[in-house]
């Protein structure tokens, strides 16, 4: 009993440690980009390129996933999406052309999406919502290590190179131990949670369900605020805050901290907080940090991105963990496929969109933009609860 007990924590954090790994390559590009224009000699914008190319494939890869995880399951598809994150960071390390980043960001992306989407639906079907919520805490911690790392080879005067290389040493180090881990992901699985015979759910039939596109909706609009916030939140502050440059960053720091840290912390609230109180509470909580940064100064300005990114924390996770529960186990799979590519395309396409809105207008559009994205987030959630509701009213009734 103690070691089967044993042998599951050391598995729930593999696990971790595999999210760990997701957060690690993430912020790469932007801390070495700098070193690395001139190298390849390139314009300062043709990171876009490598930045949609990854996010393209993880679209691709997300959308595809279940399909391969049913034949092949969860934990092989996790050590081949890891070793084909390996691929693409060597890649990286090595590369001496412009175009063979573009080729090298390939498996980034596709391993990437296929990670995101698999753990996510094996936790949300097997685990309970403290483990959702700390596995998105430790994407954190990876995409904290990352730059860490990173601006500890760039400030020695070591190559970036020798950053992406250090990532993907760590990464061959986590697929080995998700070689010798294979059995323990069909040994953790819920009973009714396994692959059946039964042919996948497709993406079209899903689409078709109630709520799914409102559920959808939440991801576009959610991920797409993450990363305006993350994209535009220093140059807001420094426009129309008249704050430094330093203050502004050191501001953004504080609101990714609070997200991560918020991310265990709501762990812990799960053990006595509904996952459906906790998703509104949070969103209610978004939405007044938002308004606090808007008209607050000074220090306020602290707290209002500190309750931003608390009310943000755990918001994707719970969403993600709610899924089966809101639709289903049958239809769990394809849709959390659906969510994780929806929310990349939010991230891809609004951050740009809304960054051509400020500068034909103004930056003191950042929190309007801001609060309408929360308001659409807020407004998803109650309806697909109302017509959950409704759906279990119904069947209820049948049943009488």
């Amino acid at each position: 009993m103690e070691d089967c007990f044993l042998r599951k924590i050391i598995f729930i954090f593999i696990i971790y440690a595999t999210y760990i790994s997701l957060g690690l390559p993430d912020p790469l590009l932007g801390i070495a980009w700098p070193e690395m224009v001139g190298e390849f000699n390139v314009a300062h914008s043709a990171a876009g390129l490598i930045s949609m190319t990854i996010a393209i494939c993880t679209v691709i890869s997300s959308l595809s996933t279940m399909r391969i995880n049913k034949k092949i399951g969860t934990g092989r598809l996790v050590l081949g999406s890891v070793l084909l994150t390996v691929i693409g960071l060597i890649g990286f390390a090595f590369t001496q052309n412009f175009l063979l980043l573009i080729v090298c960001a390939l498996p980034l992306g596709f391993g990437a999406g296929a990670i995101d989407t698999s753990v996510n639906d094996y936790v949300a079907a097997n685990f309970k919502a403290h483990h959702m919520n700390w596995l998105h805490a430790f994407w954190g911690v990876g995409a904290t290590l990352g730059p860490v790392i990173m601006g500890v080879v760039l400030n020695n005067q070591f190559s970036w190179r020798n950053g992406y290389f250090i990532i993907g040493g760590i990464q061959i180090v986590l697929a080995i131990i998700l070689f010798l881990s294979i059995p323990l992901w069909k040994t953790n699985q819920q009973k009714g949670s396994e692959k059946s015979e039964e042919s996948p759910v497709s993406n079209g039939s899903v689409l078709k369900e109630k709520g799914v596109v409102f559920a959808l909706l939440s991801f576009v609009f959610y991920v797409g605020l993450e990363g305006t916030i993350f994209l535009w939140g220093s140059s807001y502050l420094i426009e129309m805050k008249s704050l430094s440059v330093a203050t502004a960053s050191f501001i953004i720091s504080v609101f990714f901290a609070s997200l991560t840290m918020g991310r265990f912390i709501s762990g812990f609230i799960t053990f006595w907080l509904s996952n459906q109180k906790l998703l509104l509470f949070s969103e209610i909580a978004l939405l007044i940090g938002i308004i606090t940064v808007a008209f607050g100064t000074g220090s306020v300005l602290y707290g209002g991105f500190i309750l931003i990114g608390l009310g943000c924390a755990a918001i994707f996770p719970t969403m993600i963990h709610e899924t089966p529960r809101r639709f289903g186990k049958r239809s769990a799979s394809a849709i959390i496929g659906l969510q994780v590519a929806f929310g990349s395309v939010g991230v891809t396409i609004l951050p740009p969109l809304v960054g051509i809105l400020f500068q034909n207008y103004t930056m003191n559009l950042f929190p309007v933009v801001l609060v309408i994205f929360a308001l659409t987030l807020l407004g998803a959630t109650i309806i697909i609860e109302k017509r959950k509701r409704a759906t279990e009213f119904d069947t209820l009734s049948k049943q009488l």
